[in-house]
C-alpha cells in the first residue's frame, strides 16, 4: 500500500518491531507459490514492495538452485502481491501505486500488459480453470473495499465486488471440478468475506481476529492469520464457520500449506511456526536473522524461503530448523512466490 496511506503506515511500523504488505497469495495462493518445485528447476519472484522509509518499485527473479538474482523487472510501483496463472507460464502482479494488475512473461521477464483494477491492490488470487475454460485472477482493493475481477483470456475486468473493510489477502478453495469460494481478509474490519464460483455470490462475512492479515487454504480448510492479536482463526470452506482461534507467538504475516502434508508454517515477528493442520498444534519457531515478512515452501516443501526486512531471503530447512546462507536483496523485500525455472 502506497506510504501515505493510514494502514501502510501502521503495519509498517508495526512490522519493524514485531515482524505486511499482504502477500496472498496466494496464494494465495498466499497464498503463495509453487511449493511442489525443486530447487533444480524453481525461481522464487520477490516483490519489493513499500515501507515508510524505502518504498519499492520492482520484482526480482532467483534461482534457487545457482542462487543467481536475475535483473528487476519493473512492473509499475509499489507492487504488494503475486501469483502464478494455472499453467505456470504467467505471473501476476498488482502494483498499489497505479492502480494495476501487470501481466509477467517470466521467460522474457518482461511485463507485457496491464488492467487497471480498484484503488491500492493489495493481493491478487487466481481461480481453477472453469467450465467456460476460463481462469480469473481476483484482486483485493485496499483503499476501494472491494475484489476485482480479471477475466485472464480477455484481461478485462468483468466485475467489481464490495467487500469488507481493508482488504488485504485473498486465497481460493476448490470445492468441486469447476467450483471455487475465495476467501477475502477483511484486515480493517476483523472478518472474511466469501465468494463462490456460482454467480460470483457473496456469502455473510465470517467474523475472525484482530487485523486478518494472511489467509491460506488447504482442501476445505481455510487458515486467517490475525496481525492484531497474534492468533490464525480456522474456517471451514464447507460450513463456513469458524473455529476457536489458535495462540501463535507472532504477529502473522504470511501462511504457506505444505502441497503433501496437512502441514502449515506462518512467518511474523523474526521466526516462522509450523502449525499441524489436523490437531491445530503448534510447533517450536524457528528463528530468522531479522524480521520475516513472507515465505514460500520448496524442494517438495521441505525447505521454506522466507523474505526479510534485512533486505534479505533465506532458506530454512524446516526438518531441522537449519539456516542457509542469506541472498542480499535491494530494496524491502515483501512477498514471494515460487514458480517454474
Amino acid at each position: 500500500m502506497p506510504v501515505g496511506s493510514a494502514r501502510a503506515t501502521v503495519v509498517a511500523l508495526t512490522v519493524m518491531f514485531s515482524a505486511a504488505v499482504a502477500v496472498a497469495a496466494v496464494a494465495a495462493v498466499g497464498p503463495h507459490a509453487a511449493s511442489a518445485s525443486t530447487a533444480s528447476s524453481a525461481t522464487a519472484w520477490v516483490a519489493s514492495g513499500a515501507s515508510v522509509t524505502d518504498p519499492g518499485a520492482t520484482l526480482t527473479p532467483v534461482n534457487l538452485a545457482t542462487r543467481q538474482v536475475g535483473p528487476a523487472v519493473h512492473a509499475g510501483t509499489l507492487p504488494s502481491a503475486m501469483a502464478f496463472t494455472p499453467d505456470g507460464r504467467t505471473l501476476l502482479a498488482v502494483s498499489q501505486g497505479t492502480d494495476k494488475l501487470h501481466d509477467i512473461n517470466v521467460a522474457a521477464d518482461k511485463d507485457v500488459r496491464s488492467v487497471r483494477v480498484g484503488v491500492e491492490p493489495d493481493a491478487v488470487a487466481v481461480t481453477p480453470v472453469g467450465l467456460n475454460h476460463i481462469a480469473y485472477a481476483l484482486v483485493a482493493n485496499l483503499s476501494t473495499n472491494s475484489v476485482s475481477v480479471v477475466n485472464l483470456t480477455t484481461w478485462r475486468v468483468t466485475k467489481t465486488i464490495p467487500v469488507g473493510t481493508e482488504p488485504v489477502a485473498i486465497a481460493v478453495a476448490a470445492t468441486g471440478a469447476h467450483n471455487w469460494v475465495a476467501f477475502v481478509a477483511d484486515f480493517g474490519s476483523n472478518n472474511v468475506t466469501p465468494i463462490s464460483s456460482s454467480g460470483l455470490h457473496v456469502g455473510p462475512p465470517i467474523a475472525v481476529g484482530s487485523e486478518p492479515e494472511t489467509v491460506a487454504t488447504y482442501g476445505e480448510s481455510v487458515l486467517v492469520g490475525n496481525f492484531g492479536d497474534s492468533t490464525v482463526t480456522p474456517i471451514s470452506a464447507d460450513t463456513m464457520q469458524a473455529s476457536a482461534a489458535i495462540a501463535l507467538p507472532l504477529n502473522p504475516t504470511d501462511i504457506v500449506v505444505s502441497e503433501h502434508q496437512p502441514e502449515a508454517y506462518i512467518s511474523g515477528s523474526s521466526s516462522i511456526v509450523p502449525l499441524d493442520i489436523t490437531t491445530q498444534a503448534v510447533g517450536t519457531p524457528i528463528p530468522v536473522p531479522s524480521p520475516a515478512e513472507g515465505l514460500a515452501l520448496a524442494s517438495h516443501d521441505s525447505v521454506a524461503w522466507v523474505t526479510l526486512q534485512g533486505r534479505a531471503l533465506v532458506p530454512v530447512t524446516l526438518a531441522t530448523g537449519k539456516i542457509g546462507h542469506s541472498i542480499r536483496l535491494h530494496g524491502h523485500p515483501t512477498a514471494i512466490v515460487i514458480g517454474p525455472g
